[in-house]
């Protein structure tokens, strides 16, 4: 387990634990760094083979007439579960004003998503009694020290049902530009850059970019107004 191999550690760790949540305060100057508890934590997942980004997003959060910023901890890099992208949230001491954030968060950005929140072993039982409060839920799922294990071998069960998803999709497009086509040219490789740029009809990528679809219809509109 986790904590009986860092406890010691984590006695002998006298720097101050900060919240993923900065202060209040309109140039938002409070910056965050990770705990010793929550960098054992992301080395282990770093270990594991599982890519992920550290506080890879400023996150405006609105409380009455104030701003609130929230940085998560890490973003899962290189697949998405259940239409969302992942994040990662290791949190080692449990406040009040952290669960409405979290609320907030989930009631703004939950649509795109999937929080992850990783407790300690003795505050799991404090972290599931707040989720049930009527407020709303603060995470999607929520795993102690004790089963990073079980968190790690979801992650990687996930990636390769993504990768298998993603693999029956075509993986190359390009906007066809004249004299042949009616297109500007662009390229794109790969699910999530195509993505982006074209979008797929079922599992075929669209015959022009975005943009260029865009473009078609404005013109077409215009013609129908003439």
């Amino acid at each position: 387990m986790l904590r009986g191999k860092w406890h010691g550690m984590r006695e002998r760790n006298n720097r101050k634990i900060e919240s993923s949540f900065g202060k209040i305060s309109k140039e938002f100057t409070n910056e965050n760094e990770f705990s010793l508890w929550e960098t054992q934590i992301f080395e282990m997942i770093r270990i594991s083979g599982i890519s992920i980004k550290k506080k890879f997003r400023n996150f405006v959060l609105f409380s009455g007439d104030r701003k609130e910023r929230y940085i998560p901890d890490s973003l899962v890099e290189g697949f998405e579960y259940k239409g969302k992208e992942i994040i990662l949230e290791a949190h080692e001491k449990i406040s009040e004003e952290d669960v409405k954030k979290y609320r907030r968060f989930r009631g703004l950005f939950g649509s795109s998503y999937y929080l992850i929140m990783i407790v300690t072993d003795s505050e799991e039982a404090i972290w599931k009694e707040k989720q049930k409060g009527k407020e709303g839920g603060i995470f999607n799922e929520i795993y102690t020290e004790a089963n990073m294990e079980q968190l790690i071998n979801n992650l990687k069960k996930w990636k390769d049902g993504y990768d298998e998803m993603i693999s029956q999709y075509a993986q190359n497009a390009s906007c066809p530009p004249p004299p042949k086509g009616h297109g500007c040219g662009i390229a794109a490789k790969g699910f999530e850059e195509i993505t982006e740029i074209f979008g797929y009809r079922g599992k075929r990528v669209q015959s022009l970019c975005r943009a260029c679809r865009k473009e078609h219809a404005r013109k077409q509109k215009n013609k129908l107004k003439k």
